[in-house]
């Protein structure tokens, strides 16, 4: 297997790297523009749906699930309980360890937070057939898996 870029060839504006971060900038546009009506960030709602789908319940799992570090979850984590949409508290079984919750009000926009991702992604989608998403998010996968 040959290597996918050269020195002698490579482009900037065609790179894998570029293009998932052009694409994923759009995204994250279109997804701030819909959300401002919640007051809500596009990195709040990943964090809110993670807790939704019970992919993450602690700080530190949310961190690691969001790949950024733990200050800065600690600061997404703050805002979003200002707002009301999450809970934090210390766990009965390991005081260190801090668990965090959506609320009522939370658990009550999850609908509406969810459809906001759907349309989004369906307005880049536009154009793309079930079989190409399902190829697309397979490369995904085997990018992230090259680690």
């Amino acid at each position: 297997m040959s290597d996918a870029y050269r020195l002698d060839t490579y482009s900037p504006d065609e790179s894998i790297g570029y293009l998932i971060k052009r694409a994923g900038g759009q995204l994250t546009t279109t997804v701030d523009r819909a959300l401002a009506e919640f007051d809500m960030t596009h990195a709040q709602l990943g964090i809110f749906l993670r807790l939704l789908h019970g992919h993450a319940n602690t700080a530190a799992d949310l961190a690691r699930e969001m790949v950024i570090d733990t200050g800065a979850m600690t600061r997404a984590l703050d805002r979003l309980e200002e707002k009301g949409f999450i809970r934090r508290l210390r766990s009965n079984a390991d005081r260190r360890v801090i668990e965090v919750s959506l609320t009522e009000k939370g658990k009550s926009q999850a609908d509406q937070m969810t459809r906001v991702a759907i349309d989004a992604l369906n307005h880049h989608l536009r154009g793309f057939s079930p079989e190409e998403i399902d190829q697309f998010k397979s490369f995904l996968r085997r990018m992230i898996s090259n680690t």
